[in-house]
């Protein structure tokens, strides 16, 4: 079949064939477009949540976002080229339907790039099975697991067959579309912009005399404008909006600095390539149990399953491919899959200490960010698609052979049913609507991640912040996290401590929690606790429901998934107004049963926050004993290095620092440490 000018109907039955086999897929998702999410775990709520938020801001919050000013932090900018769809369906349905066209749009741009390479009609066996391929590739149904910027696997093929485009026939307005389309990518996932810049470097190198030639002469003043138009909307696109981001990586946060072992867990095992995934219903829960399940990492970032099929038809059948073609795509194939393979090599899950290339890079500015090695793999799989449809272009002639290989095609990736979750809120969250307060406890949004996601988004109807909640925690300041986990009481309902709940342990410095509480909660101004009883053991659920209602002064409303606990400000508590929060330098903490005391040590200085939330100066006294050793080396200071007296210290309406400073060479163990509050 000789090449044509690919009419316009080649392209309206091109995304018809994909709606259907779409349809066919994810008919669960289109029929639950109102009630449920496409995905599981946490990551659709994030992004629910962010979709909200942002258009609440409205044009202001686009403009913070793409002018690149603010406090440093993590930019996440995926949302935006979508907003449009969410503005006009809501949630979940926008999620929903961004969800489906990422598919429908992956397979149209392999083919649209495969009937460029191969010079065949878009709707002819080759782009057609190549589309096929990349848009039900394992790789991207993983990361459609909830991956929302990972998930949207069509920008790269688009931008590939924009840059061919523009190298058959240069025009300005295709390098505007370009660089757009660049930016777009840059938004949605910032791994990928990565490798496609380093997928642009192999290019250069296959294709270095052709390029010398075809911009050189009079075609170097016009390559020259149109890298000066590429550059400046990069900046303005790309650096500009990144600016709190750098920031960030300029500053001591802990944000970005991830670690050799976060690296190696987020790295593909070398035989992910050809183990099926664990979604596929037929095999896949048989080679999961057998390898899938030791790879390290997570389903969405372990999988890279290329397909058998694919494997034996580009190996046996690779001979009719343009020699550059061959040199680029296997090329691609190999330096991306050995770099989404990390630092090190991991065999069925096994981390060895056999070295990889990817350790040098790893040392490098921005690749010392890279949290998730693997996703290096989506050029695997663009190139394994490539080259698949070069194979079906340059040996398959015969429809009925297109048509067995497409059907053991969609077998080996089909991934019915594909997994969803509920997307209807607790009604509690709107009850917490009218609740004073800026915050609320909520329980567990501090060790469970899908339930603090969904907190997030819960935020959106009761405009509450949820403390402690880890949602977006490397988005956020790790004192943050440290406070939720300081204040007493607060920490223990946080983190579920079951047995110091039940037995009523005494905090540090002998603060009993019930008494406690109040104080805390009138202090992080919240008045509320959310419990969500869905989300909970039994022996958890127990001991906060008796921990609470202990307190009478809570007045509790049931839902069928959660309770709801509303602070009764009229009810007359014990709270003195103080209390005391323990911040860093305490080593081994811990409760002696059979002495009904605590105790901790001080190697170095450790820092406590005295908080008075009455509205007059209160007396504290505290006292301790420390071993004969320790009489005189340990000293009582406030922030500023002045001497204090632990037997009389004022604490005025608010927080006062105190340090408990070790001068001697050994720790020092406070036991039996009590704290004494006294109206003055």
């Amino acid at each position: 079949m000789q090449f044509r000018k690919t009419g316009f109907f080649d392209h309206i039955k091109v995304l018809g064939l994909y709606i259907v086999l779409l349809g066919l897929m994810t008919m669960p998702v289109i029929l639950h477009m109102q009630s449920r999410v496409a995905g599981i775990g946490g990551d659709p709520w994030q992004t629910m949540w962010r979709f909200t938020v942002k258009e609440q801001q409205g044009f202001r919050g686009f403009l913070a976002d793409v002018l690149g000013k603010g406090d440093p932090q993590l930019v996440n900018l995926s949302i935006w080229p979508w907003m449009p769809i969410h503005a006009v369906l809501g949630e979940p349905a926008g999620y929903n339907t961004i969800f489906l066209l990422n598919f429908l749009l992956s397979g149209y741009a392999m083919a649209l790039l495969v009937s460029m390479l191969v010079k065949k009609p878009i709707f002819s066996p080759a782009p057609v099975m190549a589309g096929i391929a990349y848009m039900f590739a394992p790789y991207h149904i993983a990361h459609s697991l909830g991956h929302f910027g990972a998930m949207q696997l069509e920008w790269i093929p688009f931008i590939l067959a924009t840059t061919l485009s523009y190298i058959r026939k240069q025009n300005i307005w295709k390098v505007i579309l370009l660089s757009v389309l660049v930016v777009i990518q840059a938004w949605e996932e910032h791994h990928y912009a990565l490798w496609l810049a380093v997928f642009a470097l192999i290019t250069g190198v296959v294709y270095w005399p052709a390029i010398r030639q075809l911009f050189g002469g009079q075609a170097r003043i016009k390559f020259l404008l149109s890298s000066i138009v590429f550059i400046a909307i990069m900046v303005l696109g790309v650096i500009v909006p990144n600016i709190p981001t750098v920031k960030l990586a300029n500053t001591d946060s802990s944000a970005l600095t991830l670690g050799i072992d976060q690296t190696t867990r987020f790295s593909a095992d070398l035989f992910a390539f050809i183990t099926p995934a664990p979604f596929q219903p037929v095999w896949g829960s048989v080679f999961d149990n057998l390898f899938g399940q030791y790879f390290t990492g997570n389903t969405a970032e372990s999988v890279q399953y290329i397909g058998v099929g694919i494997l034996i038809a580009i190996l046996f059948f690779k001979k009719h491919i343009p020699v550059l073609q061959k040199r680029l795509w296997f090329g691609a194939l190999i330096v991306f899959g050995i770099i989404s393979l990390g630092p090190v090599l991991h065999i069925f899950g096994h981390v060895t200490s056999i070295p990889l290339p990817y350790a040098l890079l790893a040392k490098l500015p921005v690749f010392s960010a890279i949290r998730t090695i693997s996703r290096a793999g989506v050029f695997v799989t663009i190139a394994s698609c490539v080259l698949f449809g070069w194979v079906v272009a340059t040996n398959y002639h015969r429809l009925r052979t297109t048509y067995i290989i497409a059907g053991f095609l969609l077998l080996d990736f089909l991934f019915i049913p594909f997994p969803m979750q509920s997307a209807v809120l607790s009604p509690a969250y709107s009850m917490l609507a009218s609740v004073p307060g800026s915050s609320i406890i909520e329980i567990p949004a501090a060790t469970n991640y899908v339930a603090a996601s969904r907190s997030l988004y819960g935020e959106t109807i009761d405009h509450k912040q949820a403390i402690g909640n880890i949602a977006l925690e490397r988005g956020q300041s790790q004192d943050t996290f440290n406070l939720a986990k300081s204040v007493p009481a607060i920490r223990q309902l946080l983190y579920l401590r079951t047995t110091e709940l039940e037995q009523d342990r005494p905090e540090l410095f002998t603060q009993d929690l019930r008494e406690t509480l109040p104080d805390a909660m009138t202090w992080l101004d919240t008045s509320a606790i959310l419990l969500h009883t869905d989300s909970i053991s039994s022996t958890q659920k127990n001991a906060v429901e008796k921990f609470l209602d202990d307190q009478n002064i809570f007045s509790k409303t049931s839902f069928g998934d959660a309770d709801v606990y509303i602070r009764n400000t009229n009810m007359q508590t014990k709270a003195d107004g103080v209390f005391l929060i323990r911040g860093d330098g305490f080593e081994n903490v811990g409760y002696d049963p059979k002495r009904l005391a605590t105790f901790a040590e001080i190697p170095n200085a450790a820092t406590a926050i005295l908080v008075n939330v009455s509205k007059k100066p209160v007396h504290v006294e505290l006292s301790y004993t420390v071993p004969d050793e320790s009489q005189d080396s340990l000293i009582l200071q406030d922030e500023h290095g002045n001497m204090l007296d632990k037997k009389n210290i004022i604490v005025q309406p608010g927080q006062l620092s105190v340090v408990f400073k070790n001068t001697g060479n050994t720790k020092a163990i406070i036991a039996n440490p009590v704290m004494t509050v006294t109206a003055l």
